[in-house]
Parts: C-alpha cells; structure tokens; sequence
C-alpha cells in the first residue's frame, strides 16, 4: 500500500487541497456570520423604532373625498383629506401639498380615491398618512417607502432640474 500516493515530491497536490478546503470552510463561516449580522440589524432596526413607517403594515382605503384642504391648523401639518369610506370618515395626512399641486393632482369634494398608507402614532394618538393616492387613472406616491414626506423639484422652463446653491 502505497501511503505517498496524494502527495508530489514537492508537497503541491497536499498544499493545494488543503487550500481548496480551508477556503470552503472560512467562507462559510463567514456566510453565517454576515446572515446572523443582518438578521440582528434588522431585529434592532424593528425594536428601535416600532412606530416608524413600514410598508408591510400598509392598508387601501378607499371612499370619497368629502373635503381637502393644503394646509392644517394642526399637526402633523401638510395637506389633508378628509375621506368617506365604508366605515367611516377618516382624515388622511396627504403630504406635502406643494408637490401634490406641482404633480397636477387635482382632489375636489366627491371624487372617488383610493389612498395606500398607514396609521403610524403621532402624539397620544394615531394618524393615517398616505403614501399614494390614486384619483381616476392618476397616481402620485407622495411619500417614499420610509414614509418620508416627497418634496417638489424646482425646474426651469426647458424641465431641467434647478441644483440648490450653497454648501452642500
């Protein structure tokens, strides 16, 4: 029985094999540290901010637009509607109505709408803020998927963004 058989004179066949496997077990080492990293990153995200906007607690409503209005007396403050749905009148939190209005989303009393969004805690109580708002064939996201109020971009007449002056 020959014993040498794996091995070169040199040692390369052994060297390289050993290698080949002590790479195959550092990677996955290091796979399940990154996926237990990120799973703890994303249970300390959760536990940090349980009230913050998630679109996987997302809800449609959908009714008529009984009143809208651009700003508010009270907060949060931004454009609000009040909307009649099936069970009920429910004022949304509709964003900032500077961009619905540079959007040309038009919302008069009557028109039948569909709102995508969230009750999130504000305050002692609750608020339902709207992501996006589909009125007819028109749809305008007007918060991002964090829940983040959109903001208008200037333009100039051509349609060419306006860059901010100052330091940035």
């Amino acid at each position: 029985m020959n014993r040498n058989k794996w091995k070169a004179r040199d040692g390369s066949v052994i060297a390289a094999a050993l290698m080949f496997f002590g790479s195959a077990i550092l990677l996955c080492i290091c796979g399940t540290a990154a996926s237990a990293q990120e799973k703890t990153q994303q249970a300390m995200a959760a536990k940090a901010a349980p009230n913050a906007y998630q679109v996987a607690r997302e809800t449609v409503l959908s009714g008529k637009v009984l009143e809208y209005s651009a700003t508010s007396t009270s907060a949060p403050l931004g454009a609000r509607i009040s909307l009649q749905t099936s069970s009920g009148t429910i004022s949304v939190h509709a964003g900032n109505a500077k961009y619905i209005a540079s959007s040309h989303l038009n919302l008069q009393a009557g028109d039948a709408v569909s709102i995508t969004g969230e009750n999130v805690a504000f305050g002692n109580g609750t608020v339902f803020v709207a992501r996006v708002i589909q009125n007819g064939s028109q749809t305008l996201a007007v918060r991002s998927k964090t829940g983040m109020p959109l903001l208008p971009t200037a333009r100039t007449a051509d349609g060419t963004i306006v860059a901010p002056a100052g330091a940035r």
